[in-house]
């Protein structure tokens, strides 16, 4: 073998190892980002987002009305202006904290460096069902089901991708708005506590200790961080 060829191999050669550790890297940048506390702070994000939607629903009514030939109302029907919004984001709030809640029990599922089968879905009631001791209640499921709904479609759509697909949007509820808010802060609770002490991926990306008043834990400023 020439020298220009060996110079050559040995270019290749560290050029493969250079790919190989730009690749693990990113492989553990992705579980890191994708940690169980990452998809916990989501949730809440998008559950917080979705009560100040609420907390402005008075301005957002809407009024429809319907009129015969004379323009004369024959019936009327208030609705809220902030429904639709308010069930996609509870709807990605739910989706969020049940991936950390998967992630934190089986961190195969994004250790491969991309999302398991398991995590590719918006359908709430399909991760739900994948959570090991989880177990829904009536008013709990039909709410899963209406936002498994609304995420792909009509929260953020006025049509689905097919005529087939047509459905009708549901109109939010203050029974189903408590209906969601017991349900997610039961499920951010539990995947809280959880990971408050650490969590580990199982290929060298690890999570310290974490504490937050938001689930009635006690915060001891001279705690330290490492387990």
């Amino acid at each position: 073998m020439t020298d220009a060829k060996k110079v050559s191999t040995l270019k290749k050669g560290r050029n493969v190892v250079c790919l190989e550790i730009l690749s693990e890297n990113q492989r553990k940048e992705f579980v890191r980002d994708g940690s169980p506390s990452s998809w916990l702070e989501y949730g809440e994000e998008l559950r917080d987002a979705a009560e100040i939607l609420w907390s402005r629903e008075e301005d957002g009514l809407k009024l429809n009305a319907t009129l015969n030939r004379n323009f004369e109302i024959l019936a009327r029907e208030s609705g809220s202006g902030v429904s639709k919004p308010y069930m996609l984001l509870a709807g990605f709030a739910l989706e969020n904290v049940l991936k950390g809640m998967l992630v934190a029990r089986r961190p195969e599922h994004i250790t491969s460096g991309s999302l398991s089968n398991d995590l590719s879905t918006h359908d709430i009631v399909r991760l739900a069902k994948k959570t090991v001791g989880l177990s829904l209640s009536k008013q709990e499921l039909e709410f899963c089901k209406s936002i498994s709904d609304a995420i792909p479609y009509w929260g953020r759509y006025p049509i689905p991708l097919r005529k087939t697909q047509l459905m009708p949007s549901i109109a939010l509820t203050k029974g189903m708005r408590k209906t969601f808010l017991r349900l997610f802060d039961r499920l951010a609770s539990s995947l809280y506590w959880d990971i408050r002490d650490g969590w580990d991926s199982g290929i060298g990306v690890q999570l310290t200790k974490m504490r937050s008043r938001r689930y009635g834990d006690v915060i001891h400023e001279m705690e330290p961080l490492h387990k």
